[in-house]
């Protein structure tokens, strides 16, 4: 039995990564966890070796990323599951546009880099794009800070 209400959210363990009008993208420990706020369904996403450190969802809530020792897309319509590329310690995701985003790999790394996802979550064939953006070295030798500039 659950020590904690009667959802996942009210674990006291649980870590909001993304909050949106209609859904909760978080984690307890290394388990991701999506909560539609409006059917009150939740349910699992990934499990990572660590803790996650970032998610967006879509703005039609119909996709998931989530980043952390590797990156994770969740698509709502088909109830997919993909490893996307072979990034390794995803530090941050920039919403683009309703199916592009923007990842920050660990920024304090020689190797950061800012790459760019772009997918169609109806296309079953070849489903997302990749495109490297640029090398990202503002901060690397430079103090841990939670706020960074990309």
């Amino acid at each position: 039995m659950r020590q904690y209400k009667e959802y996942i959210k009210d674990d006291p363990n649980f870590k909001k990564l993304f909050e949106n009008a209609a859904m909760i993208v978080g984690h307890v420990y290394e388990t991701a966890y999506c909560i539609n706020k409006l059917t009150k369904e939740e349910f699992c996403i990934f499990e990572f070796l660590e803790d996650p450190s970032c998610s967006i969802v879509g703005e039609n809530n119909d996709w998931c990323l989530i980043g952390g020792n590797v990156l994770i897309l969740k698509t709502l319509v088909d109830n997919t599951l993909r490893l996307v590329g072979d990034f390794k310690q995803i530090f941050d995701l920039k919403y683009i546009d309703a199916y592009t985003a923007q990842i920050l790999t660990d920024p304090w790394s020689e190797n950061s880099e800012i790459w760019q996802i772009s997918f169609d979550v109806n296309k079953f064939t070849q489903p997302l794009t990749l495109s490297k953006i640029r090398d990202f070295k503002e901060y690397f030798d430079k103090p841990y800070s939670e706020n960074i500039k990309w």
